[in-house]
């Protein structure tokens, strides 16, 4: 059956509106596809406005969109994202046209301790570089991020938005809002990073300057393995 019939149906037996995806080569964007067009299912919108994720719906054969993976409680969501974003970027390959082969990004189902569902966009780097090319720069806007925290501990969109201003016109920061509030997560991740690093070596009262193996050994307690460079990079930047 053609979407426009499939919809009401799947709306109908899961009690909600239905939100389809529609790509192929007659509906290019960024991506290039092999197949001329298809559709696929990728969420539920109840009367409430909350989401239904996929794996809740009853497709009714209807093809949904795939499964990149999943993430576990124990999990660092953060290492977490990076990982899926390295494996998208190694299927990417550009195209003379300007275009992609691959996959455009992905989606993340945020289901919170109350039930609440969230949706988190993922995309590989190759595909932000062109989104940030068309707009404002992403290394100018974390650089402003850092400005901002040396005289404020109030990171926000809100109270990045003057210093934006400065360089660049409201309609385009607005346009690329969620680009922005991404970076900001970002620096406030790092940011925060960097705090429980000098705090817990400020705590031990050795320089790792005269015992760079004893500080660095009772450091890795509080560490995984994988940070232990960045560790040692911001505690001899930062002293």
């Amino acid at each position: 059956m053609a979407p426009d019939v499939q919809a009401p149906i799947i709306s109908q037996a899961n009690g909600c509106h239905i939100s389809f995806e529609i790509y192929g080569a007659r509906n290019t964007h960024l991506v290039v596809y092999d197949r001329d067009l298809a559709v696929a299912v990728l969420f539920g919108v109840r009367h409430d406005a909350s989401v239904m994720p996929l794996h809740q719906l009853d497709l009714l054969d209807v093809p949904g969109a795939a499964l990149f993976g999943a993430l576990v409680a124990d999990e660092d969501p953060v290492a977490k994202y990076g990982e899926i974003r390295a494996q998208m970027e190694r299927r990417n390959k550009p195209t003379e046209d300007e275009k992609l082969t691959g996959v455009e990004g992905t989606v993340w189902y945020v289901e919170e301790p109350s039930g609440r569902v969230t949706l988190w966009k993922c995309k590989p780097e190759s595909v932000e570089a062109i989104h940030w090319a068309l707009g404002i720069n992403k290394k100018a806007v974390i650089a402003t991020c850092w400005n901002l925290l040396e005289t404020s501990d109030d990171l926000s969109y809100d109270t990045l938005l003057p210093m934006l201003a400065e360089e660049y016109e409201l309609r385009d920061m607005e346009a690329f809002r969620p680009h922005i509030e991404e970076c900001i997560r970002e620096v406030q991740h790092e940011f925060e990073f960097k705090e429980r690093v000098l705090d817990e070596y400020a705590k031990l009262g050795i320089s790792i300057h005269v015992d760079k193996a004893g500080v660095m050994r009772a450091l890795s307690q509080f560490f995984a393995r994988n940070e232990m460079k960045k560790v040692y990079a911001l505690i001899i930047t930062s002293r």
